[in-house]
């Protein structure tokens, strides 16, 4: 794979539609339509062959918050009685999951249509959704091919259609991410509609902090995104897409924390379960019945340490100092557990069962991802680069994320999988034109 042949391929990455709206050279309108409309026939088919073929033993729903929480809070709105469970304020986690249920519940009614179904239903819809917008991404930047192996990849990712079992959010946090990500390159294709796009922006950020914790801190990725991407932009221009960016997601939000705050007596940054997160995050590996997780020395005495005080441990600021008092007493400690969550990241789950066989075939996308970045990176044009820089970010922010404030486990990193997936297809691309360019010259 010399130089010449890689600058030669990456030429031929120009992307297959400059903007939205305009007609490409070589991607008609058209065509780009039966493109779309194809890759959600392969994402859709691939999600009814997978729910199919899974053995009937996996079919179960696995997550105990649907039946637990988001289930009871949703029949509580259908009702008409609000976010409660069981006459206390549901404020556990955020009101987008029980709302998308409710809405899903009380539609399935109408229809005359089971509950379980309906849900059935709206994981297609997203899966197939979100398959869409990683074709339509991916066209932005790269040739047609491309988009449409990374939509197909994308819709056969093993772990993410193993999440549309049951009722799960990755799906639709994927789908509102990748719709971020488009509402930020159509703003830095330009940059003359500021304030259009950074509400915009601030509105789909919002609406995904209420639907996942997890996403609390996306705003100030974008926003620094939007500060140091090469973009036409001026800086005046960049100030005012940040600021419309981060108002608009605070008014988003606060209606809901405006009534938290009201009924639970405090202020709660999107949920109550913060704490419950960090301590998971600190013990895991620790729980009864379940098999142990590999640990150096000092990792596992910290991480029994933390269980001990587990009582103790009961808010963020409990917690923190903890932290902060084993810092200075074991910093190797410490740093080991982080480093194993970060690798437990990738591959890691609830029940720490079948975790070899996951890492192994994380493992064989791993060098075609480190490849197409490589390849993008060094050869693509600025546009290209752009995208890169976004996808690092955005992965370091959930891989970060993953590995300080929760058990570090694979479903919290498959969302952010959508993106990773474009370059894994032009690693797939390019060594298949390579393969058939040796077959005609032999």
């Amino acid at each position: 794979m010399n130089q010449l042949a890689l600058r030669t391929y990456i030429t031929e990455l120009e992307p297959e539609i400059a903007m939205p709206c305009q007609a490409s050279r070589r991607v008609s309108e058209r065509q780009r339509f039966l493109l779309l409309s194809f890759s959600a026939v392969v994402a859709l088919v691939a999600h009814v062959l997978f729910l199919l073929l899974l053995p009937q033993p996996w079919r179960r729903n696995q997550s105990p918050d649907y039946t637990g929480y988001y289930e009871p809070v949703a029949q509580s709105l259908i009702a008409g009685n609000g976010f409660y469970l069981h006459s206390k304020p549901a404020l556990t986690y955020p009101p987008g999951i029980p709302m998308l249920y409710a809405a899903a519940f009380w539609a399935a009614r109408k229809v005359g249509l089971s509950e379980a179904n309906a849900l059935r239903i709206v994981e297609g819809f997203l899966l197939t959704f979100s398959a869409v917008l990683v074709c339509f991404l991916a066209m932005r930047f790269f040739r047609w091919r491309v988009a449409l192996l990374a939509s197909g990849l994308w819709s056969t990712y093993p772990f993410h259609l193993w999440l549309t079992k049951q009722p799960d959010a990755t799906s639709l946090f994927s789908v509102l991410l990748l719709t971020s990500v488009l509402l930020f390159f159509t703003w830095s294709s330009k940059t003359q509609n500021g304030i259009r796009y950074g509400i915009l922006l601030g509105l789909i950020l919002g609406i995904t902090a209420l639907i996942k914790p997890f996403s609390i801190g996306l705003p100030l990725a974008f926003a620094a995104l939007a500060s140091v991407s090469a973009i036409s932009g001026q800086r005046r221009s960049r100030i005012v897409f940040s600021a419309c960016l981060l108002i608009t997601y605070a008014a988003t939000i606060s209606p809901w924390e405006i009534w938290a705050w009201h009924v639970g007596g405090h202020w709660i940054p999107l949920c109550t379960n913060g704490p419950s997160a960090l301590i998971d995050g600190l013990t895991f590996g620790t729980e009864r019945g379940l098999p142990q997780v590999a640990l150096p020395e000092g990792a596992r005495a910290f991480v029994r340490d933390a269980a001990t005080h587990y009582p103790q441990l009961k808010s963020t600021g409990s917690i923190a100092h903890f932290i902060l008092t084993k810092m200075r007493q074991t910093p190797t400690a410490i740093l080991e557990l982080l480093l194993v969550k970060a690798a437990r990241s990738w591959f890691g789950n609830e029940s720490h069962t079948l975790e070899r066989w996951i890492a192994v075939i994380q493992l064989l996308y791993l060098p075609f991802l480190l490849l197409g970045t490589r390849t993008v990176w060094k050869y693509g044009n600025a546009r290209q680069k752009n995208f890169v820089l976004l996808a690092i970010v955005i992965t370091a922010y959930f891989w970060i994320m993953t590995t300080v404030t929760a058990e570090a486990i694979l479903r919290y990193m498959v969302p952010v999988t959508c993106l990773l997936v474009v370059f894994v297809a032009v690693s797939f691309e390019f060594l298949s034109t390579r393969f058939f360019q040796k077959l005609r010259m032999s």
